[in-house]
């Protein structure tokens, strides 16, 4: 073997000083065995069949054949790494190392990354498509360190997909197209739809399809018909492929939108909170409709053993709380499909050819390893959601199409040779160039400069070819590069050389540096203010969403005061209608006035308030406009000047003209510059102090209103049952009077009832002595004399007119005592009613209508007592009338005349006009006692005022209530 390396060291040109990188070191490697190989083919033809020589070199060959064919039929694992993220127009995190699992020591081989609702605003979108968008930015910048590039990528308004790969692969990967499919708006907007790459792994066609479907709950089969009609309307141009499914490996991926049906939210949320997910399965729209939908049931997917996805509170882990209060969903989702072996046999293939196609065609497996979500990230209100395959292959080649090189050591100072040799046969082109990469390229166009295989073609023969590059195009101050050929029929590149150093230019060496650290900490300055201006930008959006929500709160606030004011208003109104004197300003009303004014001054203050915030809100949205253009200003600043960075003496399109140099650029100085940022952090930081006073101060509000409405509400409380306790006491000592009466009235009663037996007893006197006097009146002629008897009689007559009438003005003078008593009675209970401030119109109505059976009770008294003493008059007349009768014989008996008789005839009369002047008082008395009875009476039951007083406790305190738990 020794002796073999001694015989080729001769005849292998030597190459410059190279350092591998470890992304490139495994193709390096095998690129010099390949070309070690090839000279020792050119060098066996010239060995003699009998020379020893030759018998080592085929013992070495078939030793070397051995090992390859021991390890040709194992099959290559590689790890694909597939990423979804809804990201809701938001701007990309400073980090997304976790989100890549950067940090796992085996990194995959592949990078699958597929994004919606990437911010697609006109002007943002132009300058994405005239620029890469923040998003293939900030994944470029991070994977492109540890040997990644952007293989391809493909952009629909906010549907973004991007595909990359390590170094090593990139030559193998062939054939790439891209195409998308709109379906928003009737197809006309891409809003909604599906974007897709398709390519050549070493042989094994792949595509990856990146969707977003219709949303919301109801639309299941409109899903469904929008995926048929994306594998339907999505075509390549090539034969073997021309549709998605024809592909070996299909990973669909995306926002699918399907939700979850029938459970309810509480089901749902509790079913998360336990991790109970395989509840929620069963349920799953995606999960129902495979079983149903021919197109779904081809694609495979992992268990959902991770919380829904969607829909979550921005920088938070708390489900939607807004007022739509969304249910949590498995919106974001990853499936795959391996192409099945039966559908490459339908043309009636022999056995044999049957078995080589199966050999060939179909040695290729796929797995997923994890499947999961990334909880950490809460700039959207999705989840992203990850998934970690792993791929076995078959190489179906494994040289790559061209061998690239680099001949001898590049200068700035010098012009460079590059050689490359075509090792497999392909469409080559014209078109095609070899680019010059720095070691950690992020992507085909991040090249420093270029060169056209055939225009600067020098010299080529059967199997190598040179290509000049100007010593202009080579970078001035050196670095770690390799090459690259790209072919533009394949679209992609096919060779890549071994990495290799070039030298800066000497003269030029010290300015570059001077201008690369001033640009580096131009750069590091912008990025810095530009952190500094994107914080305070966030802060300025969090705290308008913060007040936004006060605002909530005080107009809720401000609407829960209407109802307490209403219920205020409603119990001074019903106190209004309370008759004579209980229409009193007693303490309730004090207390329901002062809380009117409570209520009244409380929402004046929170309209003040709510003011305060708008305008707040106002000002805090004009300083977020001037921090968002100066980030925008920033932003295309830091491009720019990256753009300056990249720029060489080769590149395309310079300006030769310095003429007008010293006006791009002085506007302002660096320190107005600074000062102009610092202008904006110092404005937008006066504002969020503003801001945090003004919430701090709303929550006092809120809890000093709230407080004081509480403590007059539990005072007009008070008020209350202190005066329906003295309403009770009141009534309570009216009713204990009225049981005094009614005791009296009963007795009356009893004394009437004696009466009018004592007059039944005297009944049968009164009719002798009526008609002894009747009959002596009747006495004819001279013998109606005047005598004794007859004197004695109008004596007696004139006495008893004379006791009748002191009886009946002493029952009047009864009559007066007893009213006098009940109207000071009367007054007492009034003074009593006053001191108490209690109504008493009910209690007056008792006391007229015991006042009333008093007066009856009275008169009766007295007519009976005046008929019992007119019985006893007429009983003494009656006495005196035998008398005289005698006297009157005896008069008759002299002959003298007697005088005409008028007394009988006065004391009729007499007897009349006082039964007439009873009956006249005491209907006057009975009508008086009615009438004032009748209107005393109170319209309205005696549990008015406990009525009132408990509707305005139960409406208030409910308000009160309410109002406090909202605060």
């Amino acid at each position: 073997m020794e002796e073999i390396s001694e015989y080729f060291s001769g005849n292998l040109r030597s190459r410059s000083d190279s350092v591998a990188s470890t992304c490139t070191e495994s193709t390096s490697s095998r690129l010099y065995v390949r070309q070690r190989l090839a000279m020792l083919m050119t060098c066996v033809d010239d060995l003699d069949a009998d020379d020893k020589l030759h018998a080592q070199v085929a013992k070495t060959l078939d030793e070397a054949f051995l090992v390859c064919r021991q390890t040709a039929g194992r099959p290559k694992k590689d790890q694909l790494y597939v990423v979804t993220w809804n990201v809701a127009t938001a701007e990309p995190p400073d980090d997304v190392d976790s989100l890549l699992q950067l940090s796992s020591p085996k990194k995959p081989d592949l990078y699958v990354i597929g994004l919606q609702e990437v911010k697609a605003a006109p002007l943002k979108f132009v300058t994405d498509l005239a620029f890469e968008d923040s998003w293939s930015h900030l994944f470029m910048n991070t994977l492109a360190p540890l040997g990644y590039i952007k293989v391809s990528s493909i952009r629909m308004q906010g549907l973004l997909l991007l595909f990359f790969s390590k170094l090593e692969h990139v030559p193998f990967i062939r054939d790439i197209q891209v195409t998308y499919t709109r379906t928003g708006l009737y197809g006309y907007w891409g809003n909604k739809g599906g974007v897709s790459i398709r390519l050549s792994f070493y042989g094994h066609m792949l595509c990856f399809l990146n969707c977003h479907l219709t949303a919301h709950m109801n639309y299941a089969s409109q899903r469904v018909d929008e995926f048929e009609y994306i594998l339907d309307a999505q075509t390549f141009d090539t034969k073997n492929t021309p549709r998605i499914l024809d592909h070996k490996v299909v990973l669909w991926f995306g926002d699918l939108n399907f939700r979850i049906e029938d459970h309810g939210m509480l089901f749902v949320r509790n079913c998360i909170t336990s991790q109970r997910y395989n509840l929620l399965w069963p349920k799953d729209q995606l999960t129902m409709m495979k079983q149903k939908e021919a197109a779904l049931q081809k694609f495979e997917e992992g268990p959902l053993d991770f919380q829904p996805t969607y829909k979550f509170d921005l920088h938070s882990d708390n489900y939607d709380s807004s007022g739509k209060k969304r249910k949590p969903a498995w919106c974001d989702r990853i499936l795959w499909r391996v192409k099945p072996k039966e559908e490459g046999n339908e043309d009636g293939q022999n056995q044999e050819e049957t078995n080589k196609h199966k050999q060939e065609e179909f040695p290729l497996k796929l797995s997923q390893e994890f499947y999961t979500s990334k909880m950490e990230y809460g700039i959207s209100d999705h989840k992203p959601v990850i998934g970690i395959f792993r791929l076995e292959l078959r190489k179906m080649y494994k040289t790559p199409l061209v061998q690239v090189s680099a001949e001898g050591e590049w200068s700035a100072d010098f012009d460079a040779l590059i050689t490359y040799s075509l090792l497999q046969s392909f469409p080559s082109s014209a078109w095609d160039w070899i680019g010059l990469y720095k070691v950690g390229f992020k992507s085909v166009s991040d090249y420093i400069t270029y060169t056209w295989v055939k225009d600067d073609q020098v010299s080529f023969s059967d199997e190598l070819f040179q290509v000049y590059v100007n010593k202009d195009e080579i970078p001035v101050l050196g670095g770690e590069c390799v090459l690259c050929y790209y072919s533009s029929n394949l679209q992609c590149i096919v060779g890549i050389s071994q990495p290799f150093k070039t030298k800066a230019n000497g003269q030029i060496e010290h300015i570059c540096i001077k201008f690369y650290c001033i640009k580096e900490q131009r750069i590091q300055d912008i990025k810095f203010w530009r952190q500094e201006l994107n914080q305070k930008f966030e802060e300025m959006v969090q705290e308008i969403e913060t007040l936004i929500i006060f605002k909530s709160r005080v107009e809720r606030a401000l609407e829960s005061c209407s109802e307490p004011l209403q219920v205020t208003l409603q119990c001074l109104t019903e106190r209004q209608k309370r008759v004579a004197i209980d229409l009193v300003h007693d303490e309730v009303e004090e207390e329901l006035l002062k809380e009117k004014e409570v209520i009244e001054g409380v929402m004046v203050l929170l309209q003040r308030t709510l003011e305060q915030i708008n305008e707040q809100i106002r000002l805090i949205r004009s300083v977020k406009y001037y921090l968002e253009k100066d980030l925008q200003d920033k932003f295309k600043a830091e491009r720019i000047d990256d753009f300056c960075s990249l720029l060489t003496s080769a590149s395309s399109g310079l300006n030769g003209s310095i003429s007008n140099y010293t006006s791009y650029g002085t506007a302002v100085t660096p320190e107005e510059w600074e000062s102009l940022c610092n202008l904006n952090l110092s404005k937008a930081e006066k504002e969020k102090n503003n801001s945090l006073s003004l919430r701090a101060l709303v929550d006092s509000l809120l809890e000093q209103t709230a407080a004081d409405m509480r403590r007059q509400y539990e005072t007009t409380g008070r008020a209350f049952e202190l005066r329906i306790e003295e309403t009770k006491t009141a009534k309570a000592q009216l009713e204990n009077q009225l049981n005094e009466l009614l005791a009296e009235t009963a007795n009356q009663e009893k004394n009437l009832e004696s009466l009018r037996v004592a007059i039944a007893e005297k009944e049968a006197p009164l009719k002798v002595a009526q008609t002894r006097l009747s009959s002596r009146s009747q006495r004819p002629n001279v013998e109606l004399c005047h005598d004794p008897a007859q004197i004695r009689l109008l004596e007696e007559v004139k006495e008893l007119a004379n006791h009748i009438e002191r009886n009946v003005n002493a029952s009047i003078e009864c009559v007066s005592e007893n009213l006098i008593g009940m109207t000071k009675m009367e007054i007492q209970v009034h003074n009593r009613g006053e001191k108490h401030k209690e109504s008493c119109s009910l209690s007056t109505s008792w006391i007229f209508f015991t006042l009333s059976v008093v007066l009856n009770v009275t008169f009766a008294s007295c007519l009976t007592v005046v008929l019992w003493n007119i019985n006893a008059t007429i009983e003494c007349i009656s006495e005196n009338l035998i008398g005289t009768t005698r006297m009157e014989i005896q008069v008759h008996n002299h002959g003298e005349k007697p005088q005409e008789i008028s007394f009988s005839l006065s004391t009729t009369w007499i007897l009349f006009i006082l039964s007439v002047v009873l009956n006249i008082i005491f209907a006057s008395c009975l009508i008086i006692i009615l009438w004032r009875r009748e209107k005393y009476t109170k319209p309205e039951d005696d549990d008015h005022v406990y009525m009132t007083a408990m509707k305005r406790e139960e409406s208030l305190y409910e308000t009160i209530k309410m109002s406090s738990q909202r605060f």
